[in-house]
Formats: structure tokens, sequence, C-alpha cells
């Protein structure tokens, strides 16, 4: 049984030092550049190598996000951020784009690699198709069952990645273009703004009809180890340090108490960051969307029960269940709908009650919850973390004094500058020397061993003892994991190839019914079937009827009943798919396959990812990108050019959310949701599971290069 490894996200080094200071065994950062959370602070190089050292000191493994997609242009600094991670012996890189895995692969081919949750692994079959192409970890995507997660696992040695706690997307993970298509800010660039987290307008109400609730999988955890799950990634690079301390502290205590905890730890959590209450992902049948607010609610502790008002400060009467002391955070709640917060500086206790000073008109009969916990943040952030050691300290007449320091089967040893000679008035003590050895930083000496005479040592000459011995076992420790866990990389000189092929000129027709498509028949575009409901029958019928392939656009999610069903009707050579995510690759004839547009052709090194596997059909995204860097690529190329834009697309259920029914009484239809002048249908596509994507009511175009094929939507 392999253990389970506890990963918590880090932003800066406060963050990353509450991390391991709370037990991580991993950490996840991101240089300045090409990583998902571009709003945070992140690392440079120096710092990055600081980070390195620190968290391999302790066994902490590092990975570095690379998990954006990147321009043709912006490769060879990308390629050079590889580089220098290598040098410093980052343990792996979590990518989204395969453009950067083909230059990765063909440049430094013992880097380790990791499936971004961007790529949006959900089945058996993506995974094969990433392990295949040289990736050795996969970070699901979080709409991923469980018996999926079993499926994998039992069908593949591949590691598997998943995500318990934090903050959950609406949309699937790296197909959400609202923000890139409405303000060219990309979330896939690290960039999104979260417009899902505003008020959209819905049934003639407004509310935060996107804003998703924060999951937290406690309870799952014992399943998913069950399941094949060897890493619980915590999310929360843009969190405080408090959160990411707290958090990994929880989720590590209750891997070492075979997964066992004490419900008070929700709780905590929930102060610590929460939307929504919790919900435990798509693994329940919980709402998913919390529309009265869309931020941090923390734990409720109480009501107002009565205000005085004052010329310029008021006081507040708060009964609650919980002590409330400066530095702590409060927010009040009328019917769930946040109207106020406060930072508690100004508190005292009459009574029962506890008394608020505040410039904020704050009304009798509010809900008070507590946001921010100033003890339990002090508490989280004072644990230290120290790597034990046994110590022996040799001080002989005639000698040089020798201390030394061994941690597992590392040992380091160091001598005085002097001879030591007898003391006259003050020899050095014990006590003395025990004192000195209680600065040595990380380290924590367990056993220590003395053998001494009368003799004298300056205390400046201790000290540089100490400090000496810190730096020697230090470099000792990092050189044997630097060795133990990291290939050492040669950069080699092979060479990228460069396709001189010219795309054959053709366009793709799309098309929502099968009657318009009849219509087409006659002309020598592609012609791409976008179901909504898959029915085999009628599908083959018209292949049949018409003489050509169709091609079905297949959506980003299958289950395993949804693959059977798209297994059994690709036995037909009439049937061809448009690959929208990587479990579409491998399920027909390359010739029989187009690249789809959600699989996020950004740079013309992707295309040659491709067109190396043997695709000759690819359809780069619809995020802006430079046509010109894919001329003469090797392979077919296609570009959206008159479509309805989709934005989102939705594992949750919208009509359940905002509507009601359940899957046995479906009250299916159409909704219209409204963000200032933009108009958006929510559509349901479904195999034998459901799920929906948001979609413009307004018919786009774009640009086309000349030397690009279209895609047109009928």
């Amino acid at each position: 049984m392999r253990n389970v490894e506890i990963l918590a996200p880090v932003g800066n080094m406060e963050s990353l030092k509450s991390a391991i200071n709370n037990n991580a065994d991993a950490i996840y950062l991101g240089a300045k550049s090409f990583n998902a959370r571009g709003g945070v602070e992140n690392f440079s190089f120096e710092s990055l190598k600081e980070a390195v050292e620190y968290a391999h000191l302790f066994g902490v493994k590092v990975y570095l996000t690379l998990n954006t997609l990147i321009k043709d242009e912006e490769m060879k600094e990308a390629l050079n951020i590889v580089k220098k991670a290598l040098e410093i012996c980052v343990d792996a890189f979590i990518v989204q784009d395969v453009g950067l895995v083909y230059l990765i692969k063909n440049t430094f081919p013992n880097a380790v690699i990791h499936a971004s949750t961007q790529m949006g692994v959900n089945n058996l079959e993506g995974a094969k198709f990433l392990s295949e192409v040289g990736f050795t970890r996969i970070v699901l995507a979080r709409e991923t069952p469980l018996e999926e997660v079993r499926r994998i696992h039992e069908n593949l040695d591949v590691e598997l990645e998943y995500f318990v706690q934090g903050a959950l997307c609406v949309s699937f993970s790296g197909n959400c273009y609202l923000c890139s298509l409405l303000a060219e800010k990309s979330g896939n660039r690290g960039e999104c703004k979260q417009f899902c987290r505003l008020p959209f307008k819905l049934l003639n109400k407004e509310e935060y009809f996107l804003s998703a609730k924060d999951f937290c999988l406690l309870k799952r955890l014992k399943d998913l180890k069950d399941a094949g799950v060897i890493s619980f990634k915590i999310e929360g690079r843009a969190r405080r340090a408090s959160f990411v301390g707290g958090a990994t502290k929880i989720y590590k205590d209750a891997e070492l108490n075979d997964f066992n905890y004490d419900e008070k730890e929700i709780i905590t959590l929930k102060k610590l960051f929460n939307r929504g209450n919790f919900i435990e992902g798509y693994f329940g049948d919980e709402k998913k969307i919390y529309s009265k607010t869309q931020n941090h609610i923390g734990v409720s502790v109480g009501k107002v029960e009565k205000v005085k008002l004052g010329k310029k400060f008021n006081e507040i009467f708060i009964l609650s269940n919980e002590d409330i002391v400066k530095g702590d955070g409060l927010k009040f709640f009328d019917k769930g709908k946040e109207v106020a917060s406060v930072g508690v500086m100004d508190v005292k206790k009459e009574g029962k009650f506890f008394v608020l000073t505040t410039t904020q008109k704050i009304s009798a009969g509010l809900t008070v919850n507590k946001i921010l916990d100033a003890k339990l943040e002090e508490k989280i952030l004072s644990r230290k973390r120290q790597i034990k050691v046994d110590a022996k300290f040799v001080a002989k007449i005639g000698q040089k004094a020798k201390l030394t320091l061994k941690h597992e089967d590392v040992v380091a040893e160091v001598e005085s500058e002097s001879v030591l000679s007898e003391a006259k008035t003050s020899p050095l003590t014990q006590k003395e020397i025990q004192e000195n050895l209680t600065k040595l930083g990380e380290f924590c000496v367990e056993n220590l061993s003395v053998e001494m005479d009368k003799v004298f040592l300056r205390k400046a000459e201790l000290n540089a003892l100490r400090r000496e011995i810190q730096e020697k076992l230090k470099a000792k420790i990092l050189e044997g994991y630097n060795l133990k866990n990291i290939k050492k990389q040669e950069k080699i000189n092979k060479k990228v190839q460069i396709f001189d092929k010219k795309s054959k000129k053709i366009d793709i027709f799309e098309f929502s019914d099968l009657k318009t498509l009849k219509k087409f028949k006659d002309s020598d575009a592609i012609l791409v079937y976008k179901f909504s409901d898959l029915n085999a029958e009628e599908i083959l019928k018209t292949a049949n009827e018409i003489g050509k392939i169709i091609y079905l656009d297949l959506p980003l999610i299958a289950t395993y009943e949804d693959l059977l069903k798209i297994k059994e009707i690709l036995k037909y050579e009439k049937i061809g798919v448009v690959a929208n995510n990587y479990y579409a690759l491998n399920l027909t004839a390359k010739e029989r396959t187009i690249v789809g547009v959600n699989l996020n052709i950004f740079n013309s090194y992707a295309v040659k990812f491709y067109v190396e596997l043997g695709f000759n059909k690819i359809v780069l995204t619809q995020e802006d990108v430079k046509l010109e860097n894919f001329k003469n690529c090797g392979a077919s190329l296609f570009a959206v050019s008159e479509y309805f834009p989709e934005y989102m697309f939705f594992r949750h259920c919208p009509i359940k959310e905002h509507i009601g029914g359940d899957c046995g009484h479906c009250k299916y239809k159409p909704l219209v949701y409204e963000f200032g002048k933009n108009k958006f249908d929510v559509l349901r596509r479904k195999i034998v599971s459901c799920q929906f994507v948001l979609k413009d009511r307004a018919k786009r175009k774009n640009i086309n290069h000349e030397n690009i094929n279209k895609v047109i939507e009928f």
C-alpha cells in the first residue's frame, strides 16, 4: 500500500512555511509566469530556490505549476523556467499545455510531468491517453466520480491526485471561457476575473447564480484512498497562510489517524474559509450553488440582541456561543444575505453579552458569523516543525572541540579553530552547550552526548561551531534528498521537428439538428453533429442516407455508461468524433478523429504534439491566438469562424438548483441567464448522464486567416 500524500497550496514564503510547519508532505507553487494563479505573489527564481531548499530539508516535495496555455513566442521563456527549476531540483511540473509537454519531453526527457486538473481528465480513457504520452501523475477533474477513480487505478499504473478541500469552480476546469471571451482575461492564462462570482439574472431574480460552494472531502478520504488516490490536494494558493497551515494539519492528522477526525475540525475549516457551508464536491447530491452571497461566510456564532446608537460610535450587543476577542473578524447576515462586516478592535463582556464598539450601523436581529478567529490564527502560525537530530560534543584539553550532528543516516561534523586549554576560572559547562544547541533553527536536539574536560572555549567560537554545523548538515541533507529523489537532467540537443506539409483547404460545418445537416450532404465540408441527446439509431440512419462520415461533437465529461454507448456507435465507419477531451482521442481511428476546440490548441507546438501522434484534423482554441504561427504545421487546421460561443460547462444541474425536481422527475427546459447586456442559454447535453453548457444567444464572427480552414455553426 502506497502512503497518501497531503499536498498543500503555496502562494508565498509565509504560506510555504505554514504548510511545512503543519506537516505537509508536498507543496505546489508557481513562478511569476505561466501559472493559473497569476493574481497571487508567487515566486521569483531567487525565492523559488530558497523555497525548494527549505522544503527539501524537511523531505517535502515541490511541484512547480506551469499550468497555463502558452504562446509560441513565450515558449523559450517557459522552457528556461523548466531548465532553472530542474537545476534547483524541483520534483515535478504540473502542466496543462501539451505544447509545453512536447518541448519538455524533447529537451529534458527525464523531467517528471503531472497532468493539471485544467486538462479535465475524468475517466480511464483520458488517463490512459495522458499516461501513454509521458505523464506520471494525473490531477483528476473534481467532477470525476469515485467509481471512475477506482477504474483508472485498477487498469492503469499512474499516480492519481484528487482535490479534497477548497473552492469549486462552477465550470469544468480548463474549459471556462467566460472571462476570456467577454473581457480578454483568460482563466487558462492565469487571468480569471471570476465573473462567475458576480450576480446574474435568472427567472426575474438577480443573485449569485453561478457562485459554487466550497467543498470538503474529509468524510471521503478513506473512500478515495481505497479507490487508488495517493495525493490529497488542498486548493488555495490565494488563501492566507493560516488557511494553508490549518487545512494541511487537519488533513494530515486525519490521514495519520486512519482517516478519523473530530467533527470540530469541520468548524475550524469553515472559520478559515468557507463559501456556502461546504459540500462533498460532486460525490453528494447537495446543491452546488450558494446564491445569497459569494464570499467567505465563516461559522454562525450568535445574533445581535440589541444596539445602542451614539453620535459617532455604536454599541452592538451580541449573544454568542463563542468568545469574541480583539482581532476577530465578524460578518452580519439578514436571511442569508451579508449586510455588514466588522474587524473587532474594541470588545468587552457585559453579563451574557459581548459588546462591540463600531462606527457601522448594524440592526438588532442579525445573524453573526465569525470569519476570522484571532486565537486560531495565532495557534496555526505559531507551530514549528523541526528536524530531530542526535548531538555529540567532545571537548578535551590539548585537542580541538568537536561537534557532531546526526539525522537518520546523515552525519555532519565540525571542529573549533583553536586547540583547547584547561580553564583557570570559567570552564565551559554542559548547560551552556545545551542552551547553545537550542538555537539550531530547523534542527532540534533529541539526544545529547557530552564528553568534556575542564576546558575554556570562547562563546563566540561555540556560536561559530553551531552556525557552521547547521549549514553543513543542511547541505548534506539536501544533497542526500536530491540524489535519492531527483533524476539529474542533461539537456539534449534533439531538434524539434518542423513540418512543411500545407493543410488542405476544407471547412467544418456544425449542426444542432440532423435535418439541417442532411441539406449539406453534397458539400465538401466536414459535417459535425452537436447533439443534445445521443440518439444512435437516428444518427446512423442519417449517416447512411448522406453517405458521408458524421462527426459527433463529444462532451467534455463521459461516465462509464456514457462511454459504453459512445463506443457502440463508433463501431460504424460512418461515424467519427470531435474530441473535446482526452478520453475521446483513442476511441476510433485517427483519420475519423478531429482534435476539438475544447482541447485548447494554443500554439504550434501543441499542433506538432498531435501530428506526431498521427492526428491530422485539428481545431485551434477559440481563445486569442496568432494564426500566423500555425502555417505549414502538417495537418488540416481549423479556426472557429461563425459560431455561438460556449462559455462554460456545468456538471451540476441548474434545473434542480433553481427550478426543482430530480432525475426521476426531470423538469428540464432551457434557462436564460443575463449578465450585464449579455444573455446566455443554458442547454443540456446528454448521452446517459447530463451536462450543461452556457451558450451565447448571439452569433459571433471571428476574423479568419486565409490559410486557416473555418469552423462554421449553422
